[in-house]
């Protein structure tokens, strides 16, 4: 299975079109939010159908610059993993979407709606051989969630499912300067870094995950 990772789009309609051209073919996208730039449900559709239109299953999550009726809109589309957990061959995907409080003015969740999401989409995935976590924000504490200040501001609550839980995978974005690859027990854990700046991440699964980060910029 090939899998496309693509978060922090932020409504570039261009960049993902040079992303799919240098990509090439796929199995499935994760589509893992910041879908548009505090855009509309519209436009966030627009993203999704595109990447529809080339032939693959298409699962995503909101971000913290989309919105609960995005969050909505997903959901509609029969794309949205959150809080949802759906399996695909081998792989059980599920995801949490928005951010955790910062400011009060972007999509936020508290850490505990964040866990019970995980624990909800979590729960249908137990028989399956993998599990995917696709969550907008990357775990507390590690090199993925360090801004360029140095504070760590990735979800606790995250960070303590992935503990707990041990997902084969985690697809995150959301901390554009966090972009990377990490391992968190028997976790490996990518941000894809920001799509509108040409950044995205492929992961094959054979064996085992291969994870290859690719920048257009």
């Amino acid at each position: 299975m090939k899998m496309l990772c693509i978060t922090d789009l932020h409504g570039d309609h261009r960049m993902l079109e040079r992303i799919l051209l240098d990509a090439g073919p796929a199995d499935l996208v994760l589509l893992g939010g910041d879908i548009t730039h505090f855009g509309t449900p519209n436009v966030a559709e627009a993203v999704v159908r595109r990447l529809q239109q080339t032939g693959v299953k298409v699962l995503a999550v909101a971000g913290n610059c989309d919105s609960q009726t995005i969050d909505q809109r997903l959901i509609e589309l029969g794309v949205s993993l959150f809080g949802r957990g759906i399996q695909h061959g081998q792989v059980g995907f599920h995801g949490v979407s928005a951010m955790p409080p910062w400011r009060g003015t972007m999509y936020e969740l508290t850490e505990e709606q964040i866990a019970n999401a995980l624990c909800d989409g979590d729960a249908p995935l137990v028989e399956a051989p993998y599990r995917v976590l696709l969550s907008h924000s990357p775990p507390h504490g590690t090199s993925l969630d360090r801004t360029r200040h140095g504070d760590h501001v990735g979800s606790t609550a995250v960070r303590e499912f992935i503990d707990r839980r041990q997902p084969s995978l985690v697809v995150c974005g959301h901390i554009h300067e966090g972009r990377g690859v990490d391992r968190l027990g028997d976790t490996h854990v990518v941000n894809c870094g920001p799509a509108n700046r040409g950044c995205y991440a492929q992961v094959e699964l054979n064996a085992g995950f291969e994870i290859h980060l690719r920048c257009l910029i």
